[in-house]
């Protein structure tokens, strides 16, 4: 049972103006709860302060002590329960997923240690030229539209990420494959259905904010940080297979790569 006792006293004392100018209040109120838990000022098991003491404690809005809260769940610290409050639940902040990359099967990998779950497809005529990486795609032509969550294997988690995917139209009959499938791994239904392999992958990263609805989505604080990655397919003829664009929120997902010297013979 949560320990329903008050603080023995005011355990957070850094107050958001205090932290360096252009930090998120959110992000300054989540830091520094983040880092009381884990030196166990709050215990596993406690009640943290109310989002109205939080209010009080930092000078800051409901708003922002809501988000901050809503980041210590997603970091898998604080459970919050109706009716009693945000109790601590870890004093370990949860492992984002980590990928490894040296090779392209190592960037395929992913796709297949993550179950996506896409929403719906459909037919879309682009409105408008939509610049991907260094590619474009032009107003007027028709792609196959999905969008879905992409989240670890074999457990209940939070999204790793939100994936929008572009697929060429020529493809269309993998669609009623996928629709079918819990996991939806669009470039092994085009090896399958069509014998045609990826060969090459272009990808981008940048660093953006989290939007309201894509937040609604990902159960994120909105302007949240995040990582935009972006992937495009080619097959052996230099035909673009496919698309994904993804937004992976802070805290879910790591990327490590191991490179070598072209010179350095091991």
């Amino acid at each position: 049972m949560a320990n329903t006792k008050s603080p023995k006293r005011n355990k957070s004392t850094t107050k958001v103006a205090q932290i360096s100018a252009g930090e998120p209040r959110y992000l300054a109120v989540f830091n520094q709860l983040c880092q009381d838990i884990t030196d166990g000022v709050y215990q596993v098991g406690e009640l943290l302060p109310t989002e109205h003491a939080l209010c009080d404690l930092f000078g800051v809005s409901r708003f922002t002590a809501r988000n901050a809260l809503s980041m210590l769940t997603d970091a898998g610290l604080v459970t919050r329960r109706p009716r009693v409050g945000s109790v601590v639940a870890s004093q370990n902040r949860r492992t984002p997923y980590v990928q490894t990359l040296e090779t392209v099967d190592d960037l395929l990998q992913y796709a297949e240690s993550t179950r996506f779950e896409i929403a719906h497809w459909e037919t879309l005529k682009l409105d408008q030229t939509l610049n991907v990486g260094e590619t474009q795609l032009t107003s007027g032509q028709t792609w196959i539209f999905g969008m879905g969550l992409r989240r670890s294997k074999g457990e209940d988690t939070l999204p790793v990420c939100l994936t929008r995917v572009y697929l060429n139209p020529a493809f269309q009959k993998i669609i009623p494959a996928m629709k079918r499938r819990k996991n939806a791994v669009v470039y092994r239904w085009i090896e399958e259905i069509y014998g045609i392999k990826v060969a090459r992958i272009e990808q981008r990263i940048d660093a953006c904010s989290v939007s309201s609805a894509d937040a609604t989505l990902l159960l994120c604080p909105v302007g949240s940080p995040a990582l935009r990655m972006q992937r495009l397919y080619f097959d052996a003829h230099n035909l673009l297979l496919e698309i994904s664009d993804s937004l992976h929120p802070s805290g879910r997902f790591s990327y490590h790569m191991s490179l070598l010297r072209s010179d350095f013979k091991p």
